[in-house]
């Protein structure tokens, strides 16, 4: 055979191989939208044009609908891709209630964490409920010593020698709705763990909020843009603050102990499957991830957490009746 006819077969193979590599996340023609339902706090990482950009490289094109990760499970997810909840726990419960198309992916991960301010932290140190941690000199809030607080039905305005925030308001932290959100749930567990399974305790710490949000954003944003006018003490993933929280004099507190809450996909079809592999192994989208404040295998965070700062996320099993209990004394 000629070398004209050698150089088109080869050509030909390429075009071959690269339309089977690519088919299922459409590199072979124009970018293939997929569709998902992910965790609000994840909105920001996909809105970024260079995240955009690097799935466009990938053939991917992403139409996204933000919800609560707890009410995904009870959301119709008939025409959706994958959903990306903000724990396995969620994602356990979800595949429960629709059949995925394989394993559900953990593609990076954030712990629980309280975005406040400086002048309230001073308050909470000198109240007894937060201190600098000995080793990387982040400030933790004592959770086991604000649910004591919560019971004697401690106000911002009792603490000794407040003159900063004096208003008529309990000492607690800003939520969403736990059978909602994710961020909730594993504050419920944290919560549960500290008080021995004291379900009366965790319920008042839920039910002197009065009214709340239903995905990890909506308080975050509020306070970002009124701070203690909003809340003095907001629940976020460290990855929120991180992205967007720093600045000013806004500090971020570690829950003691906290839960790291592991972002997980669920593929409902083939091209999510892939999606859910190309978000966790792609080291340009990994970069981006870390840049966004999420802990991923290259970048495991810069306040290192372990031993008694953190427990381990409870099965859907157990956090599922924990929350049926709250929401049956919350109604």
């Amino acid at each position: 055979m000629r070398r004209t006819g050698w150089l088109i077969v080869l050509v030909v193979l390429l075009v071959v191989a690269g339309a089977s590599i690519g088919h299922l996340l459409g590199r072979d023609a124009d970018p293939r939208e997929l569709t998902g339902v992910i965790g609000s706090e994840k909105a920001g990482f996909f809105a970024d044009p260079e995240v955009k950009a690097a799935l466009a490289e990938h053939g991917v094109r992403l139409r996204l609908d933000p919800a609560g990760s707890r009410r995904m499970a009870e959301m119709p997810l008939d025409g959706y891709d994958f959903a990306f909840p903000g724990s396995a726990p969620a994602a356990v419960e979800i595949a429960r209630h629709r059949q995925p198309a394989g394993p559900a992916v953990t593609v990076f991960s954030s712990p629980l964490a309280v975005a406040s301010t400086s002048p309230i932290v001073d308050l909470l140190q000198s109240a007894g409920l937060a201190r600098r941690a000995a080793a990387g000199g982040h400030w933790t809030l004592d959770v086991k010593a604000l649910v004591e607080a919560n019971q004697r039905q401690l106000r911002w305005d009792q603490i000794p020698g407040n003159a900063t925030f004096q208003v008529k308001q309990a000492v607690l932290v800003a939520t969403t709705r736990p059978a909602d959100s994710n961020s909730a749930a594993l504050y419920a567990a944290i919560l549960n763990h500290v008080t021995g399974g004291n379900l009366d305790a965790v319920t008042k710490l839920f039910a002197d909020q009065g009214a709340v949000d239903t995905t990890t954003e909506e308080p975050f944003e509020s306070w970002l843009s009124r701070t203690t006018n909003f809340a003095p003490l907001v629940l976020v993933y460290e990855a929120q603050f991180l992205d967007r929280g720093k600045g000013g004099n806004h500090v971020l507190l570690y829950p003691q102990p906290t839960i790291v809450s592991e972002h997980t996909v669920v593929p409902f079809t083939a091209a999510g499957a892939e999606l859910a592999k190309l978000l966790q192994t792609d080291p340009q989208l990994q970069r981006l991830a870390a840049a966004h404040g999420f802990r991923t295998a290259g970048a495991p965070g810069a306040v290192a957490l372990g031993g008694p700062d953190v427990i381990p996320s409870p099965d859907e099993t157990t956090l599922h009746a924990l929350l049926d209990a709250l929401e049956e004394r919350l109604a």
